[in-house]
């Protein structure tokens, strides 16, 4: 015959506080809340695990009522202050006004009564403490002796007695050393509840809040009450402030059960979360909690404190000022390097002190603290002020530190994006123009991670090779390109930089290496425009060869401006007269209908059409020359020369020669080096088609 287990029995006890209803019951799922669909009721529901039982009929009293249920509880609050609190031994139900109680209390109500429930905190930090801090040496002492002459089936308890007295005490090192210990001997021990609740107690005393967090999130701890305290307490820790405040809300019922140390730290704790969280009615609550416990100390300061940060968020910056000057001198070091900090932050604001002075005192501030968030923060305002006032590699160096040191930490990520953001500002928006350009390359090379992927990021590496170009740093500039034709780029985009790079190797006087980078990046279908842009900077380094045949051959599908400039120097610089004289008569056409000053490059193309008309001895073409451009070249670069030239009388073999030579010492490619220079910088191609500083002949 199936045996069934017997029904839940609620208990009316009382103590000198009030009265409770204690329901003892083993296994005390997660408290849930549901609203009835149909009649609008909130219902708290406490499944029981394995313990299978449920409350045979309804039991009504004045606050609540205890609902029949098949498994379970189901509490139906008529009370706004309700308090169900959940224990190892049951669920006790009462109510602030009239049936409060406090821990103490209530843990001495109930080992009283009849029934013998006890009411216990799976972490029981006070009774493991046996005692007060001047009885530790005697206690320890005690214990070590009665586990050095135990035999080893006494060890395993004697050996918990003192991790779980060491962490009472806050001897973290020492309870951290003795989990261990426990865990080498046995284990299958870091398995239980009370083992991972225990180590994440130590593992946040360590300043491990990430590892303490992952202890006490352990499931089987949901239905611990306390625990989701504690969880509280490691997730502001960690910088999790909306969880902290999310773990807080669910384990405020076991607030009851704790003795006055525990509250002090929880309820600071939310303060700073929920103000962080700007949640300031549930910071206000928690500060207006903590200054009716009466603090004195160090923790009178923190509360102090945390009101500061509250009045200064609703625009009270002189109160504000008088408690972070106030916290400033406590002898706890963390309160009083945060305190320090924010007092610098708000003077800074407020146009009292210089950024100068400001970033003095955080550069000594960031040696006062090690190890928490509060040196993330100091590290982050401290990168502030420095990209503030230019100092882009002091910035990143910081941010670099913060990152690395707290890369377990929720703001890592943005951390990583405050590089970027920097990054982004110098080598996209062009605040790297304001640093010498061997600065911003070393920059550039020291936190290349940061360049971004895809477009952003070539465009980023085309800016700061077009600031090298620009200072004749050509060499570094091809690196760069180099690189990014090797391992960023594909397709017709690859092919594109990869002609840019060829024009830089151009500039640098290494032909080769533009046919080298141009036969590496051959690809049978390009776009029409991308073809034309890669025969005309093969033909150039053709020419820079005296290949000009090929160079020539390269040319012979391509029309345009650009193809018939480089034609004409090809042809100048193979003596090619007769073919020079017909380039340059199309690139000249109409020009002098246009009473325009002649610029540089048209001056130059002027001058070679007059040699090659001299060479072919063509002095009609000369005299109809003469007349259509005197005009316009009679002042300015080459003025003599062309005078000369174009004379009626010409001038001698020899002095044609002469010319010849010396425009070709000058420099036999200066148009074309002008027209790819200015491609990388702006500012030189606004003045590519002026009067320049031509030969002075």
């Amino acid at each position: 015959m199936k045996r069934y287990p017997a029904a839940l029995e609620p208990e009316r006890q009382r103590g000198d506080a009030g009265a409770v209803i204690f329901v003892t019951a083993d296994d005390v799922g997660g408290r849930l809340r549901l609203s009835d669909p149909v009649i609008g009721d909130v219902l708290d529901i406490l499944p029981l695990g394995d313990d299978g039982r449920g409350l045979a009929e309804r039991n009504q009293y004045v606050d609540f009522d205890l609902l029949a249920s098949a498994q379970g509880l189901v509490i139906k609050a008529l009370s706004d202050d309700l308090e169900i609190v959940r224990f190892s031994t049951g669920v006790s139900i009462g109510a602030r006004d009239g049936l409060a109680v406090s821990g103490p209390d209530l843990a001495l109500k109930f080992e009283a009564s009849a029934g013998g429930a006890s009411a216990q905190t799976l972490l029981d930090l006070a009774n493991w403490r046996k005692g007060p801090i001047t009885d530790y040496t005697k206690n320890e002492q005690a214990m070590l002796l009665a586990l050095s002459k135990a035999n080893p089936a006494q060890r395993k308890a004697l050996r918990w007695d003192l991790a779980r007295f060491y962490t009472a005490h806050g001897a973290a090192p020492e309870a951290h050393a003795m989990l261990q210990l426990l865990k080498d001997t046995d284990p299958q021990i870091e398995q239980t509840m009370l083992w991972r609740a225990v180590s994440g107690v130590v593992l946040l005393d360590l300043g491990r809040p990430e590892q303490a967090l992952k202890q006490f999130l352990d499931p089987d701890l949901d239905a611990e009450s306390d625990i989701w305290l504690w969880r509280a307490l490691a997730a502001e820790k960690a910088g999790r402030m909306e969880d902290a405040l999310s773990y807080f809300r669910r384990g405020s019922e076991a607030l009851v059960l704790h003795d006055r140390p525990f509250l002090t730290q929880i309820h600071l704790a939310m303060a700073r979360a929920a103000l962080d969280q700007q949640a300031y009615d549930v910071a206000s609550g928690q500060i207006v909690t903590l200054q009716n416990m009466g603090l004195d100390g160090t923790a009178a300061l923190a509360t102090d404190y945390a009101y500061g940060k509250l009045v200064q968020r609703q625009g009270d910056i002189a109160t504000a000022r008088a408690r972070f000057q106030d916290a400033a001198t406590a002898s706890d070091r963390r309160l009083s390097t945060q305190a320090r900090l924010d007092l610098t932050k708000l003077e800074y604001a407020e146009g009292e002190i210089s950024i100068t002075e400001a970033t003095e005192r955080l550069e000594r501030l960031r040696f006062a603290w090690r190890g928490d968030l509060l040196e993330l923060d100091v590290l982050e305002t401290l990168s502030s002020l420095y990209a503030e006032q230019g100092q882009f590699r002091l910035a990143l160096e910081t941010l670099q530190h913060a990152a690395s040191a707290f890369s377990e930490t929720p703001k890592a990520r943005l951390l990583a994006a405050r590089m970027t953001d920097i990054f982004s500002r110098l080598f996209l928006d062009g605040e790297a123009d304001e640093l010498p350009p061997l600065a911003a390359l070393g920059l550039f090379y020291d936190f290349s991670e940061l360049t971004p992927l895809g477009e952003p990021g070539d465009r980023m590496i085309r800016q700061l090779v077009a600031r090298l170009v620009s200072v004749d740093l050509l060499d570094r500039a091809a690196d760069l390109l180099e690189h990014q034709v090797s391992y960023r780029l594909e397709g017709s985009a690859q092919a594109l930089v990869a002609a840019q790079l060829g024009k830089i190797y151009l500039l640098d006087g290494r032909p080769e290496e533009t046919l080298r980078i141009m036969r590496a990046t051959r690809q049978t279908v390009l776009p029409t425009d991308v073809m034309v842009q890669r025969s005309l900077v093969s033909s150039r380094a053709l020419a820079e060869l005296k290949r000009y045949e090929e160079a020539t051959v390269l040319l012979e599908d391509i029309s345009g401006r650009e193809a018939d400039e480089l034609r004409a120097d090809i042809f100048w610089a193979s003596h090619d007269w007769p073919q020079l004289a017909a380039i340059t008569s199309r690139l000249l056409g109409t020009r002098w209908q246009n009473e325009g000053a002649l610029g540089l490059r048209e001056r130059e193309t002027l001058i070679r059409r007059a040699l090659a008309l001299s060479f072919t001895d063509d002095r009609m073409g000369l005299s109809q020359l003469r007349s259509r451009y005197q005009p316009l070249i009679k002042n300015g670069d080459y003025a003599g020369v062309f005078d000369l030239l174009t004379s009626p009388d010409g001038a001698p073999e020899g002095e044609l020669s002469r010319i010849v030579g010396e425009l070709g010492g000058v420099d036999q490619f200066r148009s074309f080096l002008s027209a790819y220079r200015a491609e990388f910088t702006p500012e030189i191609s606004a003045n590519a088609g002026g009067a320049g500083t031509g030969s002075g002949l």
